[in-house]
């Protein structure tokens, strides 16, 4: 059976309080999946951020966005009053600045009156920490040290000295609790809507970066997992090599991980990552699943891509590791970008399906261009990512051939919206499933809606829905193409 589904953040729901959350809006847009005859919700990762705001560039591979906790709910629980709410405000983007100076002031309020769930958050500190108090004595010591990198902390604490955070963990025990108790409440939250979720018959896809951040508390906790020389500077990072779109190749700057120590204890760190992960999602998509078969290594240093190399990446021995502990998992692998031989093995061998995007699809707009070959039946068919153009945009700023060809596949007319032809010849295809980012249902253009530019600092991650956008009409429109399109069940 074919099935479809959305892609949309918890950031970019609704929401009068600066940015999207797991309250009544999350709700609300289950039930309009649900309604509109979709089975998939697909997000992005939901670690938390920092300089950039990028969820691809977490403070940690574990650990929640705490700005995501539901406030309303708080006082639902009694944890915080109606006058600790902040100022409802209407936005079209996400302030992070702000967020960043405000909201842990309310969750703090929250923190005081801990005791009304503590037997549920003991529970979840022990369930948790073989993370947990890592990540919140590096929070804690972020934030003595004024957000700076931990590779710029005193010696004691960059090289984790064992009296050294002995005497963290007695001296701000509160401040360590009170970062626990933060992922405590998102995971209440969160566990409560996925059931919700599931019991409509939606599953959530959430979506695991490969790379962690260097300023990370898994780089700081796990430093030889990572390619570090001995005053812990990577010494190799990642990347992307120069191809026709940029000269200069892509410089991530992510450490790149020491498999043959990994290797040494079986794998346990991704076996712990992945576990953790199907725990809080029913499919989890692996970003750039092109470098588990062999990654692109960059010297530390360089200001571009071009003196990296490709190195042979753990390959199918990582994912037996995982298959042992996590059998029959949902995963998906992102299959983009330069694929050689040895990634459509490991594909093949993992059994995972992979990714097809509308826009990539074109090639240089021939006879020999990719969309016109049939695709993997077990793939996932995308009008686009969280990195694409919107289709409105993607369509006005094809060239006149570019166009053309899109117009005789999708059977677009001059008094159609291009946007949604094109999602429909998506939903047609073969692949058994189909995801389409809610902007494109919108209609709306990069300007309105794009949630990011490949390569930019600022400005991305930041659209936010309107309650309005879900209406009867698209409702029903997309009840009616997934019907049309064999996606359908009640």
């Amino acid at each position: 059976m074919k099935s479809a589904g959305v892609l949309l953040h918890i950031s970019s729901l609704p929401s009068k309080y600066g940015i999207g959350s797991l309250g009544k809006e999350a709700y609300a847009f289950v039930d309009f999946l649900k309604s509109a005859g979709q089975k998939i919700w697909q997000i992005l990762p939901i670690g938390p951020t920092s300089y950039g705001d990028s969820p691809y560039q977490a403070l940690s591979a574990f650990a929640f966005n705490p700005y995501f906790i539901d406030l309303e709910e708080l006082v639902k629980d009694k944890l915080l009053s109606i006058e600790d709410l902040p100022t409802p405000i209407e936005t079209k983007r996400v302030n992070y600045g702000a967020l960043f100076n405000e909201r842990y002031h309310i969750l703090h309020k929250a923190y005081k009156n801990k005791n009304l769930l503590n037997e549920e958050f003991q529970k979840f500190v022990n369930e948790e920490n073989y993370w947990l108090h890592d990540y919140a004595m590096y929070m804690v010591l972020k934030e003595e040290q004024e957000n700076r990198s931990w590779n710029t902390w005193y010696d004691d604490f960059k090289y984790r000295r064992e009296e050294s955070l002995n005497w963290l963990s007695n001296q701000y025990a509160e401040r360590i609790e009170e970062w626990k108790f933060y992922q405590f409440l998102f995971y209440k939250q969160w566990m409560k809507l996925k059931k919700y979720a599931n019991r409509k018959g939606i599953e959530i896809m959430g979506d695991m970066p490969i790379y962690c951040a260097y300023d990370s508390s898994d780089v700081w906790a796990n430093p030889k997992m990572f390619q570090l020389d001995n005053r812990l500077n990577p010494t190799r990072v990642a990347g992307c090599p120069p191809d026709a779109f940029s000269a200069d190749g892509q410089l991530w700057g992510n450490p790149l991980y020491a498999y043959d120590r990994m290797k040494e204890d079986g794998y346990s760190w991704w076996i712990k990552r992945v576990k953790h992960s199907l725990k809080v999602f029913d499919i989890l998509r692996i970003d750039h699943f092109r470098g588990f078969a062999g990654y692109y290594s960059i010297p530390f240093g360089d200001t571009t891509a071009k003196n990296g190399y490709w190195v042979e990446g753990p390959g199918y021995e990582l994912f037996k590791a995982i298959e042992k502990v996590c059998p029959n998992a949902k995963i998906v692998a992102e299959n983009l970008g330069y694929l050689t031989p040895d990634v459509h093995k490991l594909l093949k061998d993992c059994k995972y399906p992979g990714m097809n995007i509308f826009q990539f699809e074109l090639g240089d707009y021939t006879k020999k261009a990719p969309i016109y070959k049939k695709y993997p039946e077990n793939n996932l068919f995308y009008s686009g990512t969280h990195d694409n153009q919107l289709l409105e945009s993607f369509y006005h700023q094809l060239d006149k051939k570019g166009k053309a060809m899109v117009d005789k596949i999708c059977n677009i007319k001059f008094t159609d919206r291009p946007s949604l032809k094109i999602i429909e010849y998506c939903m047609k295809n073969n692949a058994k499933y189909c995801i389409i980012p809610i902007q494109d249902y919108l209609g709306l253009s990069d300007s309105d809606g794009r949630m990011n530019i490949p390569s930019t600092a600022s400005g991305n991650w930041s659209y936010i829905s309107k309650k309005s956008d879900y209406s009867k009409e698209l409702c029903e429109y997309m009840k009616n193409l997934a019907i049309e399109s064999d996606r359908y069940t009640e």
